[in-house]
């Protein structure tokens, strides 16, 4: 069986992929791009791949036009992977945007390309999915043929593997509101303003492009019916600082697992994906 490693950009999965190398140098790397991750992620994952040394395959989605035609993949190198939207622009173009009650972003764009990926280069059955779920998220490990999850190999939680990528050479560097997806319709509405106050101009390209592509834009995509502009306007008269603030006296700062990404298989495994579960 070869051992296949869902390389999602944040902390715990690369702590996967590291002790994955370790373990079995045969082991494949993949990266499934939106196109919608933070830059700093684009960094991490060539970091990681220039540290250590790995061959990561880059894969991102290309959606058949047709509804119920299934979609297939392009390969693009590490150097070609960025901030870009690309894959989302064409999600978009066919389905239009996710929204909370239908978070169908991370099987559209992570999980579609990489079973049909891995099917054609390994064959059906012939290799074996490991997710960075940690032993801490009991609720996101649900047992699987085929799939294995770091939990299985290494008895670290979230604080140990923070600490752990503390001593390395180099980090993902993003703060816990970000994320990797840093607009994702999982964090609560909090959250989402929090990054729109820190990074504007992704902000405006990410309404930008929502206008432009989105061809379901009636239904809007956060909590309590809003959409992006939305959420900015509602704290607009609250300060970076003042918001930071309510959310760690709330509790909600440090919730959730916005520093890493949507796992590919969430929707088939049925992950609680809510972003103020601890």
């Amino acid at each position: 069986m070869i051992n296949v490693v869902s390389l999602s950009g944040g902390r715990t999965s690369a702590y996967l992929a590291h002790l994955m190398k370790e373990r079995d140098p045969e082991t494949e790397f993949i990266f499934m791009d939106t196109g919608a991750e933070h830059p700093k992620t684009y960094k991490f994952i060539r970091s990681i791949v220039n540290n250590w040394k790995i061959k990561l395959t880059c894969l991102r989605v290309i959606p058949n036009p047709e509804m119920n035609k299934p979609s297939t993949y392009e390969i693009l190198s590490v150097d070609q992977i960025g901030p870009d939207l690309e894959p989302w622009k064409r999600m978009l173009r066919k389905y239009g945007h996710p929204y909370v009650g239908g978070a169908f972003c991370t099987d559209r764009m992570k999980t579609v390309p990489f079973i049909k990926y891995c099917d054609e280069k390994f064959g059906r059955r012939n290799y074996t999915t490991w997710l960075g779920m940690r032993i801490d998220e009991p609720k996101r490990i649900n047992p699987k043929p085929g799939i294995k999850y770091l939990a299985e190999i290494s008895d670290f939680e979230k604080q140990d593997v923070i600490e752990w990528w503390r001593d390395q050479p180099f980090d993902l560097e993003i703060q816990e509101h970000l994320g990797n997806c840093v607009f994702c319709i999982k964090k609560s509405l909090q959250k989402v303003a929090l990054a729109a106050k820190d990074e504007p101009e992704l902000a405006a390209q990410f309404i930008k492009t929502l206008k432009v592509f989105d061809v379901k834009p009636d239904k809007v995509m956060y909590r309590s019916n809003n959409s992006l502009e939305q959420v900015i306007a509602l704290f607009s008269d609250t300060g970076r600082d003042e918001l930071a603030s309510r959310m760690t006296s709330m509790r909600q700062y440090d919730t959730g697992s916005c520093s890493e990404s949507c796992e590919a298989f969430g929707g088939q495994l049925g992950f609680n994906f809510s972003m103020e579960a601890a």
